[in-house]
């Protein structure tokens, strides 16, 4: 039998965290699981939650990995890749959530040939409910994406891309919950403004919402069949969605997604992983 491959997460934050659940799920052994995190409350949580080893040493950690995931943010990403060179293990695969920076980044601080694969989750992620997008690097092969696929699979809907579409993979799905909540906002508002209490209309809202979405995943139909299908002519629905149309919604939201695509260039090109 497969030994399974030991996995170092730097960073034991929400998404550092988050994979270590996914891990677990999939069945990960506590013993083949270590975490780097100084922050000593979320250390405790960690060690509490999930019975794996936490230390604060990121080349004491990676020396043995098989799989080493980076979790941090984007302005100490190049300070951690400095400190786990020396003691990296050939082959090794990285496998980075980190925001922005390209597997280029990587690929030029660490050993030559290490295999890269990027990925863009979101926070629905924590829930099991996540879309995540993951792409390779220039070393990466199918055995490296597969793997990826497996460590993420508890966390809900993983898909490949070309890294040149991450951009774009984040202002639809890295930044989409934000819409989505700014949008349980809007309609919240509305329905006190019509009457109704706060917490009765968030979860009228937020509820609409989720089962719209299960009913566009698992219907086969397209948004617009949907749409139409509860849009009857002179009906509430279809006034509704003319009078959204006239204040510009659609427009509204690629402009905003257009927004995130061009700041997440603009990340790539403040670190300089181009």
């Amino acid at each position: 039998m497969t030994e399974t491959p030991r996995a170092a997460i730097l960073g034991g934050g929400v998404m550092g965290g988050t994979i270590v659940t996914a891990l677990r799920v999939a069945g990960w052994p506590q013993d083949r699981i270590t975490v780097v995190e100084k922050d000593s409350v979320r250390a405790g949580g960690l060690r509490e939650g999930h019975g794996i080893e936490v230390i604060d040493s990121v080349s004491k950690a990676v020396a043995d990995a098989d799989i080493v995931v980076v979790a941090v943010k984007p302005h100490d990403t190049a300070a951690v890749l400095d400190e786990m060179k020396p003691s990296y293990k050939e082959g090794a695969l990285l496998f980075t959530v980190v925001a922005g920076l390209a597997a280029s980044f990587y690929e030029s601080r660490l050993p030559e040939g290490t295999p890269v694969v990027r990925a863009m989750p979101n926070t629905p992620s924590i829930v099991a409910r996540g879309a995540t997008a993951i792409a390779a690097g220039t070393h990466a092969k199918d055995e490296h994406i597969a793997l990826s696929a497996a460590m993420l699979r508890a966390t809900g809907l993983v898909v490949r891309v070309d890294e040149d579409q991450m951009d774009a993979v984040t202002a639809v799905s890295g930044s989409g919950p934000a819409y989505f909540y700014a949008m349980v906002e809007a309609l919240t508002e509305a329905g006190v403004a019509q009457g109704l209490d706060r917490v009765l209309a968030t979860q009228l809202a937020a509820q609409t919402f989720v089962g719209a979405a299960h009913l566009l995943m698992e219907s086969g139909d397209t948004p617009q069949i949907l749409r139409k299908r509860v849009s009857s002519p002179g009906g509430t629905t279809i006034a509704a969605l003319e009078a959204m149309e006239h204040a510009g919604l659609q427009g509204v939201i690629s402009a905003g997604a257009n927004a995130a695509a061009a700041r997440s260039k603009e990340l790539a090109q403040e670190f300089g992983s181009n």
